[in-house]
């Protein structure tokens, strides 16, 4: 587990929206004691943003287009991560209204 988040894990797709998914349940708790109301999409926004830059310093690149691509790259990031979360959620909720529960499917 000590290799899972180095620069050559952040710097793949998955491995910065696993890093971005993990850093957000960190920070959550922190911003609920915000004087104002974060939601937890921008966090992970921002997480992202901020990792896929710190990675693209730390990689020793140069070009201004590789900064710039950093905060399409945090959208798709951060939308994946939101996603994941999600899914991992409805599949450990209680709902039994699911399409592999449903009487109909085939």
């Amino acid at each position: 587990m000590e290799g899972f988040f180095t620069l050559k894990s952040l710097l793949t797709y998955s491995g910065a929206a696993a890093a971005a998914a993990a850093l957000t349940q960190i920070i959550k708790p922190l911003a609920a004691k915000l004087p104002f109301q974060v939601s937890a999409r921008f966090i992970t926004y921002i997480t992202a943003l901020i990792i896929t830059l710190a990675a693209t310093v730390l990689s020793g690149s140069k070009e201004p287009a590789d900064y710039a691509l950093c905060t399409v790259n945090a959208a798709l990031i951060s939308l994946s991560s939101n996603g994941g979360y999600d899914l991992i959620k409805s599949l450990m909720s209680d709902n039994d209204d699911t399409e592999d529960n449903d009487e109909d499917n085939s």
